[in-house]
């Protein structure tokens, strides 16, 4: 054979076994984004209702991310300003999404009292994936049962709107920016925390406007942090996360020296989501009255 045949039979072999192994070769699995666990809060508009938690969800690739199912073991934190305070344990639930990234999310929970307190352990959402899937923008459906038709949802009794991010498992430090507000629209306002990752509150401050509090319509006041702490959840489980803060100057919205936040870590801890804890006192003791007991404040904040 000469060298110019047998250069020509190598070349095809080489060819033929190229094109076999990538004709067999394995399809890249599909990334779905909406996956992984998230926190979130919520708050409604219409009631001194605010709350926190986190979620696990997990998308069927085989669906084109489109279906998916809520896994058990994330948490729903319900606070009303009346030192109410619901706890909810997810036990399962599923997702649809369109291809635009609209979507519903089922979420079913077993308590004594439902979610919130209304006696129902499911509820509906209307959600929307945005930035690539790390953020999901929500709602609460208003219709009486689920999609099944059958399941009375806790959606029919609140209008809550919210917004849940990919959670942060680790310790956190550093000063956040926290903006806060009541459902009510009587109080806003800013604080700056700073905590030091050892569960301590080093410093800070606090402003507050506020608006439709009798005798202080307009008014604003100023804050300063003096001490603090914060314990955390394991693992994602930072929706039992729980800090406190007091401070001198004013009174924090013109009400109490001291305030507790549940609150939950998002975004590899650039991110803090957070509701007023209802309790009457900070640390459950009769040492510091808690300004959270007058507002079920909502919160959400970004590392500076």
């Amino acid at each position: 054979m000469s060298r110019s045949k047998f250069l020509g039979s190598m070349f095809v072999v080489v060819a033929t076994c190229a094109f076999a192994a990538s004709a067999f070769a394995k399809a890249a699995p599909v990334k779905c984004p909406f996956n992984g666990n998230y926190s979130f809060f919520f708050w409604d508009p219409d009631v001194n209702l605010s709350g926190v938690g986190y979620i696990g969800v997990q998308s069927n690739s085989a669906t084109k991310c489109r279906a998916g199912i809520v896994l058990p073991g994330g948490i729903i934190n319900c606070n009303f300003s009346d030192d109410t305070e619901y706890e909810d344990f997810i036990e399962g639930g599923n997702i649809f999404l369109e291809s635009d990234g609209e979507g519903t999310m089922l979420i079913e929970t077993n308590s004594t009292d439902g979610i919130c307190g209304t006696g129902k352990d499911a509820i509906e959402l209307d959600i929307s994936l945005v930035n690539g899937g790390k953020s999901v923008l929500f709602n609460s459906d208003g219709e009486e049962f689920a999609s099944s038709g059958l399941i009375p949802q806790a959606g029919y009794n609140y209008t809550l709107t919210g917004r849940a991010d990919k959670c942060f498992a680790g310790q956190i430090s550093g000063c956040y920016d926290l903006r806060f507000f009541t459902p009510d629209d009587s109080v806003v306002g800013d604080c700056t925390v700073c905590v030091n990752g050892a569960g301590a509150v080093t410093g800070g401050d606090c402003k507050c406007n506020t608006n439709g509090i009798e005798g202080d319509q307009g008014f604003e006041y100023d804050s300063e942090i003096e001490t603090g702490g914060y314990t955390l959840g394991e693992d994602c489980q930072s929706s039992t996360g729980y800090m406190w803060f007091e401070t001198s100057s004013d009174l924090i919205c013109g009400v109490e020296s001291g305030v507790a936040i549940d609150f939950a870590v998002a975004q590899q801890g650039q991110e803090i989501l957070a509701a007023c804890d209802p309790n009457e006192y900070i640390l459950n003791n009769t040492s510091v009255a808690n300004a959270g007991f007058y507002d079920a404040c909502s919160v959400e904040g970004w590392l500076q």
